[in-house]
């Protein structure tokens, strides 16, 4: 754990310098209830504390560092929280085509490393390719459609996740609400996922989970601070047997 947040105080040091050679730089804050990813419950219902840094590179570029540090387990716990500390590293280009037409398409395209660095190896660590489109302008009821490809394989072909490689279809709706006592509109959120194998040898290859979210953010000091509640509906046991309730608070600011 250490090592991840000595890391991630060094990047934010160092992206508070970089703001004055004119690239963007976002930070964020976040801490969750429970870490859940592609839903699986990653600490069996432990919180986890999240910062990350982004860097706006310019010309659609940017770099992120991510890291989760998971809770402390408790006795009996499913899943240990031993060497569980990840940092993702993502270099992402973004842009839109068809701008002016209600059809306009917002892309993403992201490569991504997954790292475990207690466990001394490369042996769990995965990569990722991401593309996502979303489609702001299509829906005349404010509905926005999303969708993201992603295909995950181990950094080692020989190590323990080399079979944990395979697909994930993810495919969302989003809406803002609008609420006269609030200061930012709520944001809706619907996730339905296809597992095609990704994240664990054992998946079965089936429609996963879905995920509907309520958030909204505030301004505060300088930044936003965002609260959020999340439900999963579990619908494959390979990935999560449970269904998932959890919240999380973020506050991010700019450089």
């Amino acid at each position: 754990m250490k090592k991840g947040i000595v890391l991630v105080t060094a990047m934010i040091l160092f992206s508070a310098g970089m703001a004055y050679a004119e690239i963007g730089v976002d930070v964020d804050v976040t801490w969750v209830s429970k870490y859940i990813w592609r839903g699986f419950d990653k600490t069996d219902d432990k919180a986890a504390f999240q910062p990350s840094v982004n860097f706006d590179l310019g010309n659609g570029f940017s770099a992120n560092v991510f890291s989760s540090q998971p809770g402390s387990s408790k006795g009996g716990a499913a899943v240990s929280n031993v060497d569980a500390e990840e940092l993702f590293y993502t270099v992402t280009y973004a842009n839109s085509l068809f701008d002016g037409e209600t059809y306009v398409t917002n892309y993403a395209v992201s490569w991504v490393y997954y790292d475990f660095p207690d466990r001394g190896t490369k042996d769990a660590d995965m990569q990722e390719f991401l593309i996502a489109f979303v489609w702001p302008d299509i829906c005349p009821m404010g509905v926005v459609p999303s969708y993201v490809f992603a295909r995950c394989w181990a950094s080692e072909g020989d190590g323990d996740a080399a079979d944990n490689g395979g697909f994930a279809h993810v495919f969302g709706l989003n809406y803002n609400l609008e609420v006269a006592e609030l200061p930012n509109p709520l944001d809706l959120g619907f996730e339905l996922v296809y597992n095609d194998g990704c994240g664990d040898q054992t998946v079965d290859h089936d429609w996963s989970h879905i995920v509907w979210s309520v958030k909204t953010s505030f301004d505060c000091g300088g930044g936003k601070l965002t609260p959020g509640i999340y439900y999963q509906t579990s619908m494959e046991d390979t990935v999560n047997p449970e269904d998932e309730l959890w919240c999380g608070i973020s506050y991010g600011f700019s450089f």
